[in-house]
């Protein structure tokens, strides 16, 4: 899609082919919401805290019986599923500095929550 984006509106600018303008604002839109998405991601570190029954993402609270999966990529990201969704947001995607030690805190925070925890790729979403 951002490919076919650049393409139009490289169209557009260069060969002053202006018979479409609305797909050159939404190709625009398009663009602008993948930069902003992408520098939010990059540029925010992600502040993981544990209690007994609540996981607190970057002060967000997620109650243990709220959460469906927990999933670790080969590549040690995690990723936590709730319940209400079937794809992983991005803003529970994360990855450990200290990558055993944060993994096993985690893993173990699940199993005293009876969550299962799945060592396999997954998708994320936007």
């Amino acid at each position: 899609m951002l490919i076919l984006s650049l393409i139009s509106i490289f169209k557009i600018i260069v060969l002053n082919d202006s018979t479409d303008q609305l797909h050159i604002v939404l190709s625009i839109i398009y663009l602008l919401t993948i930069i902003v998405v992408v520098i939010r991601r990059f540029l925010k570190p992600r502040l993981l805290q544990f209690e007994s029954i609540v996981l607190i993402i970057n002060n967000n609270r997620i109650v243990a019986s709220n959460i469906k999966q927990i999933y670790i990529d080969g590549n040690h990201i995690i990723g936590i599923n709730l319940k209400k969704t079937r794809i992983v947001p991005i803003a529970l995607c994360f990855k450990f500095i200290n990558n055993q030690s944060g993994i096993n805190t985690l893993v173990e925070w699940a199993k005293n929550n009876n969550i299962e925890v799945s060592h396999k790729t997954f998708m994320k979403w936007i």
